[in-house]
């Protein structure tokens, strides 16, 4: 049997999610800057809407285009489309705009999309972040406490009574990894280890042997030595299957074997 290696397991997408809630959390963060920044510039204003033109985009979805008339320093612009549009909007309501008080026809982001934009930036980020960081740092726990049970723990002979799906890394709906159970050889010892991930193309049999080290400190910390896996040797499969025949089964004898007598 060829050396079994752990896997990273599902550790690179738990990293993706940190840095993905990261990358968001700063984009809210920039957003709220530039909004703020946008602001200091910007100058309120009341229009009246005057027209709402509905109209088909490219994708084949209805949109409106919205026009409002204001007064700014004494003068009146006419027709001035609206950078956005919202159910609630009715020719003749005055709404409140934003605009640039060098360039009074260009409009400023609307306050509803500078709150809500960087609002659910900043949540998604929290979600990804926290998932991200609260998984990397259950994995790092558990890793210093494989090494150190690696370190100064006691061996622990062990024999594999199942291998199970990890199910906490899928590739494509597809499982990719394993996970092996094994309990003590002494049955004294109650407990039942759990290794770490390893490819689903390594071939592991029942009832191989295997050691675990524990850390007589910390039993809760303890690691499973994939390289020490050996498989059983023919004697004890034989043994193995004759724990598994169903009771009472016997063989039959061929035809012709000479174990029939004659009247």
């Amino acid at each position: 049997m060829s050396e079994i290696k752990a896997s990273k397991g599902a550790r690179p997408v738990i990293t993706v999610f940190l840095v993905v809630g990261v990358l968001l959390l700063a984009g809210a963060i920039a957003l709220g800057i530039f909004f703020a920044v946008e602001n200091s510039s910007r100058v309120q204003v009341d229009a009246a809407i005057t027209q709402i033109v509905p109209r088909y985009n490219s994708d084949g979805d209805r949109v409106y285009d919205v026009y409002v008339d204001f007064t700014y320093n004494g003068q009146t612009y006419e027709h001035v489309e609206l950078n956005y549009w919202n159910s609630d909007m009715n020719e003749g309501d005055v709404v409140t705009i934003y605009i640039d008080g060098d360039a009074p026809t260009s409009m400023g982001t609307p306050k509803v999309v500078q709150i809500i934009i960087p609002c659910a930036l900043a949540f998604f980020g929290a979600v990804f972040t926290f998932i991200g960081g609260w998984n990397i740092g259950k994995e790092n726990k558990k890793y210093k406490g494989e090494n150190a049970a690696k370190a100064k723990g006691t061996p622990v002979p062990c024999t594999v009574t199942s291998v199970i799906p990890d199910t906490t890394y899928v590739v494509n709906g597809r499982i990719v990894n394993n996970l092996l159970e094994c309990v003590p050889q002494d049955k004294s010892l109650m407990a039942t280890f759990v290794s770490r991930p390893f490819s689903a193309h390594n071939i592991v049999r029942l009832f191989s042997r295997i050691t675990v080290y524990v850390d007589p400190d910390n039993p809760e910390n303890y690691f499973v030595d994939l390289s020490s896996l050996t498989p059983p040797t023919p004697e004890e499969q034989l043994e193995i299957e004759k724990m598994f025949q169903p009771a009472g089964q016997v063989d039959i004898p061929s035809e012709g074997s000479g174990n029939t007598q004659d009247n």
